[in-house]
């Protein structure tokens, strides 16, 4: 749901950012794509984007990319708001661990940007 419906800033960002990183050898994320749901719940696929999934549950989703430069972890987590029912709470937390000089310098606009890109991703969810 967060990836369903994307701002045009953000495709052109993502295009840039590929563009960007080709000289330090960083594969390209080619924007967000949608997720075949038929392959992912057959057991078909264990990836959503660009991301491996290590945990799928009915209120939890991690996941991880990993090269040579960072690797990022992002957990997705709903539980029940006992205060007003009707409303779940999202956590989502990203995590980050820089391996060399092209990792630093990748997260710097990236760490500014994540930020106000997530909440734009959070508002597709109803």
């Amino acid at each position: 749901m967060m990836t369903s419906n994307q701002p045009e800033w953000l495709r052109m960002l993502l295009n840039l950012r590929d563009i960007l990183v080709k000289p330090a050898g960083v594969r390209a994320i080619q924007g967000f794509t949608n997720l075949d749901e038929d392959k992912y719940k057959s057991g078909q696929i264990n990836a959503v984007l660009f991301f491996t999934i290590t945990e799928d549950t009915a209120d939890k989703l991690t996941l991880i990319v990993k090269d040579s430069h960072l690797d990022v972890c992002i957990c997705v987590r709903i539980i029940e708001n006992t205060s007003n029912p009707s409303k779940n709470i999202l956590y989502l937390v990203a995590s980050v661990r820089n391996h060399n000089f092209w990792g630093r310098l990748y997260m710097l606009p990236v760490s500014i940007l994540h930020p106000f890109i997530a909440h734009k991703l959070v508002d597709n969810i109803d």
